[in-house]
């Protein structure tokens, strides 16, 4: 870990290297040749990123950014909050490919090197690993074992381990402590809107943020008006409608979805100027992640062949200068 200090000015002299709104539009009007160009400009992935495949280059940079928050974050919760998610992936990766036999695709390293985690979850050796990944793998265990192991159970086991684990760090900076409530929040109004059955929903739910149950229970049983007065006054006022205007409009939660991924980075943007304490540490790999998702959304875009319109409604939030 790095002293507050060090890591803010790091991040600091790191935003130069952003994308930024520019770039991204002259990526979105290139073709995926030009737009990998553009990001070269500024050092994405690996030195030769114009000769390189998509998922090469995306995958390299979320390795760079994964191996500055090990060195510079100013502390361990601040670490593990942005990069348990890949360890917590790469858990469940690989205890699926455990029993199912498959290969496994790694994401990028968190804090646990993907070799020794994949070493210990084969030996059935979880003692050192996190409490809450721990007893997610031996719940998977008990699943594959008794048959009853589903996608969808698999996966909720190490979302819950994962939103369990990140609540019990107790993390010291309020913002990262509101982003952690919100991310909660907004996957598990997603559960209750897709649901809309209270009891399917709350075997579902990642741990309970700011809404409590009763909440969450008028998401998934209430008609529309109810859900519109229940938020009237509520964070994610402007989340729900979008998610309630996409479900009538027959587009179901994509454009709630796109403002899930994008709240954090909102959030931030709110508070750009601010250059207190480890803030501007936060607010670069916050920018960097938005960065990293899309530039797959526009090489992934002009890959397949969309327009720059079809691209840019893609966009998440990102860092503007």
């Amino acid at each position: 870990m790095a002293s507050v200090l060090y890591a803010s000015a790091r991040a600091v002299s790191l935003e130069k290297t952003l994308i930024g709104e520019d770039r991204l539009k002259r990526m979105i009007d290139g073709t995926a040749e030009d737009a990998l160009k553009i990001l070269s400009e500024v050092g994405f992935g690996s030195g030769e990123t114009v000769n390189e495949e998509t998922d090469a280059v995306l995958t390299e940079e979320t390795t760079k950014l994964s191996a500055f928050i090990k060195t510079t974050a100013p502390d361990d919760k601040t670490a593990k909050f942005f990069l348990y998610p890949y360890d917590f992936k790469n858990a469940e990766a690989i205890v699926k490919s455990k029993y199912l036999k498959t290969e496994i695709t790694f994401s990028p390293s968190g804090l646990f090197d993907v070799k020794d985690l994949k070493d210990k979850i084969f030996a059935d050796n979880y003692g050192l690993l996190p409490q809450f990944m721990g007893k997610a793998l031996l719940a998977a265990d008990k699943a594959f074992v008794e048959g009853s192991a589903s996608g969808l159970y698999i996966n909720t086991l190490f979302t819950k381990a994962l939103y369990d684990e990140l609540f019990s760090l107790k993390i010291k900076s309020g913002f990262l402590a509101k982003i952690l409530c919100a991310k909660a929040d907004l996957i598990n109004i997603g559960i209750a809107l897709r649901s809309r059955d209270f009891f399917v929903a709350e075997k579902q739910f990642a741990h309970i943020g700011e809404l409590d149950l009763s909440t969450l229970k008028t998401v998934c049983e209430d008609d529309f008006d109810k859900i519109r007065e229940k938020f009237r006054f509520l964070d994610y006022r402007e989340e729900v409608e979008t998610a309630l205007t996409g479900i009538e409009s027959g587009f179901g939660l994509k454009e709630f979805e796109k403002a899930s991924d994008s709240y954090a980075v909102k959030l931030v943007k709110k508070n750009r100027y601010n250059q207190e304490g480890d803030f501007p540490f936060i607010r670069y790999c916050f920018y960097k992640l938005a960065d990293i998702a899309n530039a797959r959304i526009v090489l992934v875009g002009l890959r397949g062949g969309l327009s720059a319109a079809e691209i840019s409604e893609r966009l998440r939030e990102h860092y503007e200068r």
